[in-house]
């Protein structure tokens, strides 16, 4: 590989990167107004059902979104904790490859139970992107499966399953991502509003007609957020403190002889 070809390799790497990490960012200040809706004393906001930009809503004064089919614990919080750790496995896996092939399952395991979540979310959208969002679901939970294969058969052609492990990352990585580009246009179209009119668009005073009475309500919403909590426990906190060994340093210093090269596949843990 040229070294021209080489730069522009990494300037593509970083750029992917800064991407998903501004998206996990934008989603995790989501966060405290989904484990706090209907419980914050904002019954003015709250009243009106939840909403896609839910944060912006707090922060900026009269800014409305599109109306929230499903619940914010029993849905919203579980799938941006599922959504958020395959955006943090990718981000690392581009740092390190070889968390690619070391940590694809759970991370392909990760994609077909998002996959399944949100399918009675996308059955429940009446806004057009029904056939969308099942595809969406459908990619998920397909491209899991053909990940979990291509892990089972792995040695059998390592060259081939690393191209195809990277396409399946790829894949569902961008699916996960997908509410990032359905979002921003609606962000940008608010504001213009906002600066053409003097106000943003009104989406009702009403929660959505559906809202409060999807499959996800069957349950107490205490049940999300309890799967929530532990979820991110156990995955964003408990999993790597388990994966750090202190004692590895020591033993690859001293049976390196005095050779400190590192490489790209060199592992950080």
């Amino acid at each position: 590989m040229s070294q021209t070809t080489a730069s522009a390799s990494s300037a593509w790497v970083k750029a992917a990167i800064a991407f998903m990490a501004i998206v996990a960012l934008w989603n995790i200040t989501k966060l405290p107004f989904l484990m706090s809706f209907g419980n914050d004393g904002n019954v003015a906001y709250n009243s009106r059902g939840g909403e896609l930009s839910i944060n912006l809503g707090h922060w900026v004064k009269g800014y409305r979104s599109n109306k929230m089919r499903t619940p914010p614990c029993n849905f919203m919080l579980v799938h941006s904790a599922l959504g958020l750790t395959i955006l943090f496995m990718m981000i690392l896996s581009l740092i390190n490859q070889t968390w690619r092939k070391r940590y694809c399952k759970p991370f392909f395991w990760f994609a077909i139970i998002e996959g399944i979540h949100a399918i009675p979310a996308s059955l429940a959208n009446d806004a057009g992107f029904k056939p969308l969002f099942l595809l969406a679901c459908a990619l998920l939970v397909g491209t899991g499966v053909w990940g979990l294969e291509t892990n089972k058969r792995y040695f059998d052609n390592e060259a081939r399953a690393e191209k195809h492990l990277f396409i399946q990352y790829t894949i569902v990585t961008v699916v996960n991502s997908f509410a990032a580009f359905l979002e921003t246009p609606q962000i940008i179209s608010a504001f213009k509003s906002k600066t053409a009119d003097g106000t943003f668009r009104d989406y009702g005073d009403e929660p959505h007609k559906v809202f409060g009475h999807t499959l996800y309500d069957a349950l107490p919403e205490k049940v999300g957020m309890t799967i929530f909590l532990g979820f991110t426990i156990a995955v964003w906190f408990i999993w790597p403190l388990l994966l750090l060994d202190l004692k590895k340093p020591r033993q690859n210093e001293e049976n390196s002889n005095g050779n400190d090269t590192v490489s790209e596949a060199t592992r950080l843990l």
